[in-house]
């Protein structure tokens, strides 16, 4: 077997080994989020309750009927981004929570 072969096989061994870890671990708690992940959800939920809370105050600030309803639609559109974003983030907790418990 020649070295490309080799390595070739060695790749295709450790995705397996990686596959099953992964498979492993979604078995034992689907709702483990790295650290990484939380911070990233953290800064999405963020954008999205700025995003908000400004096109909010833009509406309210408008005097035109057409601005003040494409605001009015933008916020709404971000704050049903934030809660889907808080959704995600109970459902991946609430089994961690019962295990607490």
């Amino acid at each position: 077997m020649n070295n490309t072969q080799q390595n070739n096989q060695n790749t295709q061994q450790n995705a397996g080994q990686q596959m099953q870890g992964q498979q492993m671990q979604g078995q034992q708690g689907q709702a483990m989020l790295s650290s990484k992940n939380l911070t990233i959800l953290e800064d999405m939920m963020n954008y999205e309750s700025l995003s908000y809370k400004k096109l909010d105050l833009y509406s309210q600030s408008f005097n035109d009927p057409q601005l003040k309803d494409v605001c009015s639609k933008a916020a709404q559109l971000h704050k049903q981004h934030f809660e889907l974003l808080l959704n995600y983030l109970d459902s991946h907790n609430k089994p961690a929570q019962a295990q607490q418990q």
